[in-house]
């Protein structure tokens, strides 16, 4: 009990440093904000904000497509997966088969 109670007094100190160092570092950043020049706030804003979420917007749409062709291509191979040659015999073995079962029906 006395090592969990330590623990808990220690996250709870560890935990209010953290909240005062980002107090500290919000203070820091506020401070700076007019000393930026517009070239600074173009990167902070388009290089390091915009163009990342683009990115990952961009590589998860080529994803999303990529697995759909991929699906397709399986689909599509499934369907096909017999040569033109073999349905071609299995075309005239079917075709023969129907042409005699209607000559011993009498019809030509």
């Amino acid at each position: 009990m006395k090592q969990y109670k330590s623990a808990y007094d220690n996250e709870k100190k560890a935990k209010k440093a953290v909240k005062e160092a980002e107090k500290q570092l919000d203070k820091q950043v506020i401070e700076k904000y007019p000393q930026l020049s517009e070239d600074d706030v173009k990167t902070l804003v388009v290089d390091d904000k915009w163009l990342p979420a683009i990115k990952g917007q961009i590589d998860g749409e080529v994803g999303a497509i990529s697995r759909s062709l991929t699906q397709r291509v399986n689909e599509l191979a499934g369907r096909y997966n017999k040569a033109v040659v073999e349905i071609d015999e299995e075309v005239d073995e079917l075709e023969g088969k129907v042409n005699r079962h209607l000559s011993q029906m009498g019809i030509t």
